[in-house]
C-alpha cells in the first residue's frame, strides 16, 4: 500500500513537471491568432492591432488584422521564440502567449466584464484564460507618466523611492502567490512581468525624480534637466539586481522583458557624455565646435535648443566616432553588470550584449567588426538566433518591392519658398505631410500605423508626402522608403533648418494637413490612425 501511495506521488510529481512550461528556445516561424468578435460592426472603425516583438530591437511590429463581417479573422505573426504578443482591441490592451507554428483561438466580446472578455483556446490557453481575470495582478505602471504618484514621490530621495518600488512588487507577488486558483506557470509569468515592470520604475529613478520636481515647481523640462544634471545615484543603487528574477529561465516569454535593460546601470550617468566624446575625439569644425558648445550651455542652464537637427545629424557625419562611444558604453555596462550578478554568462548580461547589435540592425546595415567580436561572447540561443538571422538579412540582396514610393528632387526655390513649392505640386488635393527621420523609432512606427490608411482613403484623394533631412542616413534611407509609398524628399541642411526653426519643432515626428487650397489646417506630432482619417476624411469631403 505504502509502495503504491509512493508511485501515485510520484505520478502527480511527473504530471505537474511536465505541465510546467519549459525554457523558451530559439525557433523562427509564424504563430497563428485566430478568432471571432462579438457583435461586430465594420462602422465602428474598432481599434483592433498586434504587437509582434522582437526582443533584441527592443520593439514590436505593429499588425492589423483583417476583420470579416462576420467578426472572424485569422492572423500570422512572425515570432521567434514562444513569448507574449501585444493585443489592443478597442479599450481593452493585453498580451497573449503564442507559440510559432501553433494556433491560438480567441472568443471576444467587449461588452462583457472584465475577466469574461477573452475566452482562450488552443495554444497555451489556460494561461492566456487565466491571465485576463482581474484577481491576478500583471502590470505595475510606469511612475513617471502619472500625475498622482509623481505628486507622491516629490522631494524624497532616490533610495527611498527604490524602497517604494520594490515593496510595492513584493506586495504583488505575495498576492499573486496567494491566488491557487490560477495554475503555477500563470503565476510565475505575472511575478516576472511585475518585476519587469518595476526594473523599468528603478531605470527610470532619476527621471522620475526629475519630472516630480518639474511638476512640483511648474518649470519647463529644460529647466528640470539643469536642476538635476549633478544629482546621482548611491553608488551601490543598481545592487537590487541581485533579488530580481532578471534571469530566470522563463523571463523570455514576457512581453515585458526588454525592460531589464532600459538603460545602462550607470549610477553616474553624463547627459552630455557624448557631446564631449565628440569634442575630444572628432575632427570637428569650428562651427561645429562652436554647436556643441552652445548645446552644452543651453542645457546647463536649462533654456531650449532650437538646432537639435543640425546636432543629430553630426552622428550620421561621424559615425565611426559614435560607435566607438558605445563600444565603450556597452563594454563598461557589461562589465558592471558581470559585476553585480557576479556572473558574466547571465542573461541580462547576455542581454546587454545583444543591445549593443542595435545600431547597425536599426539602421540595416551588417553588425559591425565591434558587434561581432561582442556578439561571439553571447551565449542564450534566442539571442544569437535572431541577431544571426537579422544580420543575413542586412546582406546585401535583390529586393522586391510592390508598394508604389517615388523619390522626388526638392523644388530648387529659397528656403522660404521651399514648403509652398511643394504644396503648390499637389493644390487641389488634400496632403499629408510627414517629417520624419531614419533614427527615430517612433517615426517609423507611426508610419506603420498610418500606412492602411493609403487603401482606405486612397491615395487619389490624398497625397502623402515624406520629408526627412541630413540627420537620416541616406542608406537606410533608400531602403526603408521601398516599403512606404508615397512621395519622399531629402532635403539638404538648409531646407530642412529652416522648415524646423519655422515650425518651431522641438523633436520628430511631426505632421501637417494641408486642404484642397493648399492652406495647413492641422499641425500636429501624434494622433491614432482612426482620428488621422477622420480629419483626412473632413477635408476630401469639403
Amino acid at each position: 500500500m505504502r509502495r503504491l501511495f509512493i508511485l501515485f506521488c510520484l505520478s502527480l510529481l511527473f504530471n505537474m513537471t511536465q505541465a510546467q512550461l519549459p525554457v523558451p528556445e530559439y525557433q523562427k516561424g509564424q504563430a497563428i491568432l485566430s478568432g471571432r468578435i462579438a457583435n461586430y460592426n465594420p462602422n465602428d472603425n474598432l481599434t483592433f492591432k498586434i504587437g509582434a516583438p522582437n526582443i533584441v530591437m527592443g520593439t514590436a511590429e505593429t499588425l492589423y488584422p483583417t476583420v470579416e463581417t462576420n467578426g472572424s479573422f485569422k492572423i500570422n505573426i512572425p515570432l521567434y521564440h514562444d513569448t507574449q504578443i501585444r493585443m489592443i482591441i478597442g479599450n481593452a490592451d493585453l498580451v497573449i502567449l503564442l507559440s510559432p507554428g501553433k494556433e491560438t483561438n480567441v472568443s471576444i466580446n467587449l461588452s462583457n466584464p472584465q475577466g469574461k472578455q477573452f475566452v482562450f483556446s488552443g495554444q497555451y490557453a489556460t494561461i492566456n484564460n487565466e491571465w485576463c481575470q482581474p484577481e491576478l495582478i500583471t502590470k505595475i505602471p510606469p511612475v513617471y507618466s502619472n500625475g498622482d504618484l509623481l505628486d507622491s514621490i516629490a522631494g524624497i530621495s532616490a533610495n527611498e523611492f527604490k524602497k517604494r518600488c520594490i515593496n510595492q512588487y513584493k506586495r504583488y507577488v505575495m498576492h499573486n502567490n496567494a491566488q491557487l486558483q490560477f495554475c503555477e506557470d500563470t503565476r510565475t509569468l505575472a511575478n516576472l512581468s511585475c518585476a519587469f515592470d518595476c526594473l523599468e520604475n528603478l531605470q527610470a529613478t532619476h527621471y522620475c525624480l526629475q519630472t516630480a520636481y518639474q511638476k512640483k515647481k511648474n518649470i519647463t523640462r529644460e529647466q528640470a534637466f539643469a536642476a538635476f544634471l549633478d544629482v546621482h545615484l548611491p553608488d551601490d543603487f543598481y545592487n537590487y539586481l541581485k533579488d530580481f528574477p532578471v534571469n530566470h529561465p522563463l523571463a523570455l516569454y514576457c512581453y515585458n522583458y526588454r525592460n531589464a535593460v532600459m538603460d545602462l546601470y550607470d549610477t553616474h550617468k553624463d547627459p552630455l557624455a557624448y557631446e564631449k566624446n565628440l569634442l575630444k575625439n572628432a575632427p570637428l569644425t569650428k562651427e561645429e565646435q562652436t554647436l556643441i558648445h552652445q548645446y552644452e550651455t543651453a542645457f546647463k542652464t536649462g533654456i531650449p535648443f532650437q538646432q537639435g537637427n543640425e546636432l543629430m545629424a553630426l552622428n550620421v557625419k561621424y559615425a565611426k566616432e559614435a560607435d566607438q562611444f558605445r563600444w565603450e558604453s556597452f563594454s563598461k555596462a557589461k562589465e558592471r553588470l558581470s559585476n553585480i550578478m557576479q556572473d558574466s554568462t547571465s542573461l541580462i548580461v547576455d542581454y546587454v550584449r545583444a543591445l549593443y547589435m542595435r545600431s547597425s540592425l536599426y539602421n540595416l546595415k551588417p553588425l559591425t567588426t565591434s558587434q561581432e567580436i561582442m556578439a561571439s561572447e553571447i551565449t542564450n540561443p534566442i539571442f544569437l538566433g535572431i541577431i544571426q538571422d537579422m544580420n543575413q538579412q542586412m546582406q546585401p540582396r535583390q529586393k522586391t518591392t510592390t508598394k508604389k514610393f517615388a523619390v522626388c528632387k526638392a523644388p530648387q526655390v529659397p528656403e522660404k519658398e521651399l514648403l509652398t513649392a511643394l504644396i503648390a505640386r499637389h493644390k487641389g488635393k488634400v496632403q499629408f505631410i510627414d517629417f520624419w527621420a531614419t533614427w527615430c523609432g517612433g517615426c517609423r512606427q507611426i508610419i506603420k500605423e498610418y500606412e492602411p490608411l493609403k487603401k482606405e482613403i486612397g491615395e487619389d484623394k490624398v497625397a502623402f508626402i515624406y520629408l526627412t533631412g541630413p540627420s537620416s542616413i541616406k542608406s537606410t534611407w533608400d531602403i526603408l522608403i521601398q516599403d512606404i509609398s508615397g512621395e519622399h524628399y531629402w532635403l539638404n541642411k538648409e531646407q530642412w533648418g529652416y522648415l524646423w526653426s519655422h515650425f518651431q519643432m522641438t523633436g520628430l515626428p511631426m505632421y501637417l494637413i494641408i486642404d484642397k487650397k493648399g492652406n495647413i489646417t492641422k499641425q500636429f506630432t501624434h494622433v491614432t490612425a482612426k482620428e488621422l482619417k477622420k480629419l483626412l476624411e473632413l477635408e476630401v469631403n469639403k
